[in-house]
């Protein structure tokens, strides 16, 4: 297998979202047949596009245009994951990763919704393909994108969940800060009961995360559980979300 083309994997999201043109595209697919780490990024961001496009039908404030394209200048791109990577950093890096590639997937949809990609250099187009940029540079966007189905929490801050198939977009934002003896921590449930999703640092403020969601679960929950978080919840859960597709 030959090594990745930077160039073609930096087009990978813009293909992902037919943003392309004729000679970039026939570049990117040939570079598809060779690399199965940017085959595998393409499936997902048209997954997660597909889920963030419904998200964002309403028509954005005008000022999104603007806050879009200055954290455009300010996205980096990194490196597909070798295969010399350490396990735990390689585990660490593709949570990331998926995350921000549904971030960008809503960049890019909200910015064709405004008419935007047309008109736009390869080169903003390249850094709109940056699946792997922080999910902080694009927070306007999955906050839009959330917005629909964030629900309140019992003393502050909200949970939104938007599913897709068998994984499910959660965002939970505006956490209050916890003694340094406590965690958030992320459930998943069922009728039969419910299974650790995420434990969340008691002064974050925020996380995001995608859930690969196990069987007949109905909802997210969120609890504040001792430092290192639970094998079952042992406080009530202060905030819920609904998964329905």
């Amino acid at each position: 297998m030959t090594s990745p083309s930077p160039e073609a994997h930096l087009l990978t999201g813009a293909y992902a979202l037919d943003a392309l043109d004729t000679r970039d595209r026939a570049e990117v697919e040939a570079h598809l047949d060779d690399c199965v780490t940017c085959a595998r990024e393409v499936a997902e961001l048209r997954t997660v596009a597909t889920m963030l496009g419904e998200a964002v039908r309403e028509t954005p404030p005008p000022s999104l245009r603007t806050s879009l394209l200055r954290e455009i200048d300010q996205t980096r791109q990194l490196p597909p994951v070798v295969p010399g990577d350490d396990l735990r950093q390689r585990r660490e890096r593709r949570q990331l990763k998926v995350v921000a590639v549904a971030a960008a997937a809503a960049a890019v949809v909200a910015l064709v919704g405004l008419g935007v990609v047309g008109a736009v250099s390869v080169d903003q187009r390249n850094q709109l393909a940056a699946e792997r940029a922080r999910v902080s540079d694009l927070d306007a966007v999955v906050a839009a994108a959330a917005a629909g189905s964030a629900q309140p929490m019992t003393g502050g801050g909200t949970i939104a969940v938007i599913p897709f198939g068998d994984r499910a977009y959660v965002d939970v934002r505006d956490l209050p800060p916890l003694p340094n003896n406590r965690v958030y921590q992320l459930w998943m449930s069922t009728p039969d009961g419910v299974k650790s999703a995420a434990v969340v640092d008691g002064n974050a403020g925020r996380a995001t995360r995608l859930l690969q969601l196990q069987r007949n679960v109905r909802s997210v929950k969120v609890t504040v559980e001792p430092a290192g978080g639970s094998k079952q919840p042992t406080t009530p859960a202060i905030g819920t979300a609904a998964v329905h597709d």
